[in-house]
């Protein structure tokens, strides 16, 4: 994605692992979407505690593009906006610093990818 006349599309083209982590989950069933959602939410969750812990006095924004993004998901054009699990994972790490973010995305990916374990 270094490529300078690359126009990103999708606002998942300039997340490293995002893409990956749908294409992975795409192929996965409802149950295991639940499953997955389940346990990605409560680390999510973790992580919105720990962060409001260390900075009580300064609020944090979210930010014009993930508030622009939080209101376009309403659409629910593409099917992982459709599937209420999945949409619930990315809505809740769209919300995280864009570290925490990325790290949400990178776990999820090396948990589900098929070389997991192999080295």
């Amino acid at each position: 994605m270094e490529n300078k006349n690359y126009t990103y599309k999708r606002w998942y083209d300039s997340k490293p692992y995002a893409d990956g982590v749908l294409d992975i989950l795409k192929q996965l069933s409802l149950q295991s979407h639940y499953d997955i959602a389940r346990e990605v939410l409560k680390i999510i969750e973790t992580i919105k505690i720990n962060s409001r812990e260390l900075t009580q006095s300064t609020p944090i924004s979210l930010g014009v593009d993930r508030v622009v993004g939080l209101f376009s998901q309403g659409y629910k054009r593409r099917w992982y906006d459709k599937n209420l699990p999945i949409a619930r994972i990315f809505k809740s790490a769209s919300c995280l610093q864009d570290e925490d973010f990325q790290n949400i995305m990178q776990g999820i990916y090396c948990s589900l990818s098929e070389d997991n374990g192999k080295q």
